[in-house]
């Protein structure tokens, strides 16, 4: 059958190549009930707290859950407290059983009630919390949880989406269960050994000290059974405990987990307490993740690598990370070539850890402790220790997660002539040259990374700065001897401030956790500056230096200053709606490809194509194992007349040149050679297709630049100026049917309601334009 030639096309019509929403979730465990789905809600920073539990909830608006309120349009620009009631049963089946009500993240911070009863509050909005509720709960009749959310706390430039952001679920147990469990697999290329720590940790709420068995089983990636492991453990009464079970085994007998062959595993571990059996799943990852000396190596192979940052944002779903979103974002980082970087200021959510596990992007993960004015950068710390737990405990076992970074850019102004910090009185010269650690947030920083090697010590640590480089900096002020490596934040004279650092702080790898050099706008010619791209180009030469990522994948809402006025900060590859800048992203795809170029010409019809390996001291460099060359050949109407791919040999970072030539077949004008990944990803290609025919881009000087049908309405973006302050919107079914009126004050996006099935036709105009072009949606 022949195929017509539409890859990654990126169009407004079509919706499939949007993320849609969560869909409300129904667990399929009898001892789970998701609490997902619609919830009733108040927003307000009047009304008491008595107040709000004695409502008439059904006079409440609706909201659906996970998700946050500033999606919506009567709640687009609230701060402050947003109320949230849901009435729920508990299942007869649960009568003898310990009953847990689990929040995975609530921003920022939150109160729960349960039947007018406070349970307990919760400071953080991107980790789990829970409360026993088994003695609280009705039994025999329904149950009314209200949960307090509060987004007035702010970090960052990033937009402090509010709400119940993460899964909602009631947990049952005996009265003995398995709180977590912690699987580290390490491989030692010496002894040739796997050395596995299995470390459970167990809670019980009966009065009398109790025996039970673990019984551990591992499954290989095809659902193989491939070892078992037993343990017997008494737990003393109404308390907690930690078990270990370790063993080795041999290297060769497992896979090991890559960024180019993210090999999983699964441990399925049941606790069998009396008549009860709790079974408790995780996956991960079998690798050794290290810095010797001034490089980084995986499975024993000094590697160096590039990413994005990306910021948890998207005007449709705010924070809330829904799968496809993550799916889409990190597969196209990967196409870029990005395979590590501290992503986000924030503890990143389960979907996404779950996806770069099984894609292979690697992590630092950071708690939210950022800027030169950060109140939680102190020493010892209980506030971001908490964090610190709740996110590690979390995130234990994923793959991805190879690092811990425990703030962002802390530092202060200076006196003039000394290097004392500020107390509040004295006056600096407000140079940015003039900063560095305070002694506060030095020891905040040391005490953090103390405190991870209590709770994990298999992975790396690291401090994101942006005072290493700046003349006050220095051993003893600076974060240097606790961290496996530094991580460094430029905006300009990046190679400058790398070599600086390295002077003062030698001995240790370098990553540049954020590299940029201004916003780059949100149209269809913004692209990287000069500056910028050289110091990408220049940065590769120094061998201290194992990667960079750009500050940023995607566009983000904001209202920091230097926002432009679509209230979207513009330094992404890609806009809010994840619509390509296709300059800025052909750019970044050429500086961080795995291959340094690929080129073909046509010569007496044969295609004569040439790969060019990256050499030793270019970034990225890392070996290229099971990389495929996939060719096509096209009619000229562009339609799909052969197609087949070649599996190239391992190809060492310096490797010489690969050359093939290919014939090619009659009446097939138009090629493409791709580079294809392990994992079936394009990483570059080479094509004569005429531009604009191989892949649609969204012009983004257009009016509308997004629709998206979301449950029952419809999700528009557009662009707006800064002296526009309304907006009027026509719709209906068809282009000539445009019946209904829409007005709105929002700037970028706005929800419209359409419980239809029908085509979804629109126009805007604002006070001072005159009417859109017509776009439309199909079901």
């Amino acid at each position: 059958m022949k195929k017509f030639l539409s890859i990654f096309t990126l169009c407004i019509f079509i919706v499939s190549c949007k993320p849609s929403m969560n869909s409300d979730e129904t667990s399929l465990n009898p001892n789970e009930v998701s609490l997902n789905g619609e919830w009733n809600f108040l927003a307000s920073n009047t009304v008491s707290e008595a107040k709000v539990l004695k409502s008439e909830f059904k006079n409440w608006d609706k909201i659906y859950v996970p998700g946050n309120w500033d999606t919506e349009n009567a709640y687009a620009n609230h701060v402050g407290n947003g109320y949230y009631q849901k009435e729920v049963n508990i299942p007869k089946s649960w009568e003898s059983k310990q009953i847990r009500l689990r929040f995975d993240a609530v921003y920022e911070t939150s109160k729960v009630w349960l039947n007018g009863e406070l349970l307990g509050e919760h400071k953080g909005g991107y980790t789990p919390f829970e409360f026993n509720i088994t003695d609280k709960v009705f039994r025999d009749k329904p149950n009314t949880i209200i949960v307090q959310a509060n987004n007035s706390y702010k970090r960052g430039a990033w937009w402090a989406w509010g709400g119940i952001s993460r899964n909602v679920t009631l947990l049952a147990n005996a009265d003995v269960r398995v709180v977590w469990q912690h699987i580290s697999a390490q491989p030692n290329f010496k002894t040739k050994k796997i050395a596995f720590d299995i470390k459970y940790k167990l809670e019980s709420n009966v009065s009398e000290s109790k025996s039970v068995q673990i019984e551990a089983n591992i499954y290989d990636s095809k659902n193989n059974k491939i070892l078992t492991k037993n343990k017997e453990v008494t737990i003393s009464a109404n308390s907690t405990t930690e078990a270990v079970i370790s063993f080795e085994k041999d290297v060769s007998t497992f896979d090991l987990w890559h960024f180019d062959s993210p090999i999983l595993y699964q441990l399925n571990t049941q606790l069998n307490y009396q008549n009860n059996k709790q079974l408790v799943v995780d996956k991960f990852g079998i690798r050794k993740v290290e810095t010797i000396g001034e490089q980084l190596f995986l499975n024993n192979e000094a590697v160096r690598l590039n990413g994005f940052n990306r910021v948890h944002d998207h005007p449709a779903y705010g924070n809330t990370e829904p799968y496809e979103l993550v799916k889409h974002d990190i597969t196209e980082m990967k196409s870029l070539g990005a395979n590590f970087s501290r992503m986000m200021h924030a503890p990143a959510a389960p979907s996404l850890l779950k996806f770069c596990d099984s894609i292979g992007y690697m992590l630092v993960t950071e708690i939210p402790v950022w800027g030169s004015d950060d109140p939680n950068a102190f020493t010892h710390n209980p506030l971001t220790k908490k964090w610190l737990k709740e996110m590690i405990d979390r995130d234990y076992n994923h793959a991805s997660v190879i690092g811990y970074s425990v703030g962002n850019e802390l530092g202060a102004y200076v006196l003039k002539k000394n290097t004392k910090p500020l107390t509040g009185s004295e006056t600096a010269v407000k140079k940015w040259t003039n900063k560095t650690m305070t002694p506060k947030q030095y020891g905040y920083a040391n005490s953090m990374l103390d405190y991870i090697d209590e709770l994990d010590t298999t992975r790396l640590k690291t401090f994101a700065s942006y005072t290493s480089y700046l003349p006050n900096s220095k051993i003893g002020n600076e974060v240097y001897e606790k961290v496996d490596f530094l991580s460094i934040n430029t905006y300009g004279d990046a190679v400058k401030k790398v070599q600086t650092t390295h002077k003062k702080f030698p001995g240790k790898p370098i990553f540049f956790t954020e590299i940029g050099k201004g916003q780059l706008g949100e149209s269809n010619d913004a692209v990287f500056s000069d500056a910028l791209l050289e110091d990408l180009k220049e940065i590769q030469k120094l061998p201290y230096v194992f990667g960079s990522a750009v500050w940023t994948y995607n566009d983000y809402r904001s209202n920091y200053k230097g926002t432009p006025a679509s209230g979207n900060r513009a330094w992404g590859v890609v806009d809010v709606w994840r619509n390509k800048k296709p300059k800025a992203f052909a750019q970044v795809q050429k500086i961080y490809g795995p291959v340094h170029d690929l080129t073909a010409k046509i010569i007496n019809n044969k295609i004569n194509v040439v790969l060019s390996p990256r050499k030793k001291e270019e970034l990225p460099s890392y070996t290229l194992n099971k990389y495929h060359l996939k060719y096509n050949f096209y009619t000229k109407k562009l339609e799909s007349n052969s197609q087949k791919a070649i599996e190239l040999p391992v190809i060492e970072p310096g490797a010489k040149e690969l050359k093939f030539t290919f014939q090619q077949p009659k009446e097939t004008p138009f090629y493409k050679i791709s580079l294809i990944s392990p994992l079936g990803i394009e990483m570059t290609s080479v094509s004569n297709i005429p531009s604009g025919e191989l892949n649609k881009i969204q012009d983004l000087s257009d009016r509308i630049i997004h629709l998206q049908k979301i449950r029952n309405q419809i999700v528009i973006g557009y662009n707006v100026s800064k002296e526009e302050t309304s907006f009027t919107f026509k719709y209906g079914n068809s282009k000539t049917n445009l019946t209904e009126n829409f007005a709105s004050d929002l700037k970028g996006f706005v929800k419209i309601p359409w419980n239809t099935k029908e085509a979804f036709y629109i126009k805007m105009k604002s006070e001072t334009s005159e009417w859109s072009k017509v776009k439309n949606i199909q079901e």
